[in-house]
């Protein structure tokens, strides 16, 4: 139950940095500054939610919550890897969400 909710949190957040109107200042200034890197990574829905789970992992840490990562249930308590790979999944979960979404509104 924790991961599903740790996954819609993590699209929610996403999808509203990427097309969230309250961020398109955000949007606009990241792409007149470095359009290559900060321009895509504001409007990519595989770029964004990697450092949304990125920081969530990382605040989990810190904080010691670290029920928040499923990979330290299975006995990976090396924090590094444990944010990598908590990072990787949200991208990936996110982009598949994100994808199943576009296919369903055409």
């Amino acid at each position: 139950m924790e991961l599903l909710l740790l996954i819609l949190v993590s699209y929610g957040i996403s999808n509203i940095i990427v097309y969230g109107a309250i961020f398109d200042g955000l949007r606009e200034t990241a792409e007149v500054y470095n359009p290559k890197f900060f321009g895509k990574l504001l409007g990519c829905m595989m770029c964004t939610p990697w450092w949304v789970g990125f920081f969530l992992s990382l605040g989990s840490q810190i904080s010691g919550f670290t029920q928040f990562s499923p990979f330290y249930h299975y006995g990976l308590e090396f924090p590094p890897v444990s944010i990598f790979l908590d990072a990787c999944l949200i991208s990936g979960t996110t982009w598949l969400i994100h994808t199943i979404q576009e296919k369903l509104e055409v």
